[in-house]
């Protein structure tokens, strides 16, 4: 994962974070969030999607990098299918399919998606403290948002965040019960800055992977 030159950050977990909490979110956790608004925002990635048959073999699987530095019909590069170069074909339909859909951006403030005010404490260590932030439900209104475990680390000296990964308590419907999330692991690491209290920069590294299960019903 790299750090790009927009200021957009699309995942769900992490939309809220681009932003300035509220007065009464606790000290340490605030001024994280106030240091990672002072830099950029948008990530570049490269995922790996598959799709299996009803027996659990793989019926499909693709590389695909995204950049959101790149122009909207450039956004997504197929890298890999199954493997293997993809063909001219394969690459056409599937970069057509991800670059001709609106690029999404976070509208909502983040206090409206993240509950900073009721974050409460998960773990305390000499150099950090994690933080558990609720998402509101009103941020996803078709998602049970109390399933999602949400965990910020931030560093006390460096006052910045240095660590946000997310889980679920169980699995949970979505697309009105016609599928459900069997599984989510969200883990992204910030190299803290070299000195404290430096806001996040555009030569500061972020590295980690997100993957979720979803099946569908029937």
């Amino acid at each position: 994962m790299r750090r790009s030159r927009l200021p957009f950050l699309a995942l769900c977990c992490l939309t809220a974070l681009p932003g300035a909490a509220r007065a009464d979110t606790p000290m340490l956790l605030h001024a994280a969030v106030e240091h990672w608004t002072a830099g950029k925002q948008d990530l570049a990635f490269t995922q790996r999607a598959r799709t299996f048959h009803n027996n659990g073999s793989v019926k499909e699987e693709r590389l695909e990098r995204y950049d959101p530095s790149l122009p909207d019909d450039r956004r997504w590069h197929l890298l890999e299918v199954n493997g293997q170069p993809p063909t001219e074909e394969q690459r056409r339909d599937i970069q057509h399919s991800r670059n001709r859909k609106p690029r999404k951006r976070a509208n909502k403030p983040p206090e409206d998606l993240l509950d900073f005010p009721r974050a409460t404490v998960r773990a305390e260590q000499p150099h950090a403290i994690t933080y558990e932030v609720a998402l509101r439900p009103e941020a996803a209104r078709l998602v049970q948002t109390e399933k999602l475990v949400l965990l910020i680390t931030v560093g006390r000296e460096s006052r910045t965040i240095e660590r946000v990964t997310a889980s679920l308590r169980e699995p949970m419907r979505v697309a009105l019960g016609l599928a459900r999330i069997t599984d989510v692991d969200f883990d992204l690491t910030f190299d803290p800055p070299l000195n404290p209290g430096k806001p996040v920069v555009d030569d500061d590294e972020p590295s980690g992977t997100a993957r979720v299960a979803l099946r569908k019903l029937g």
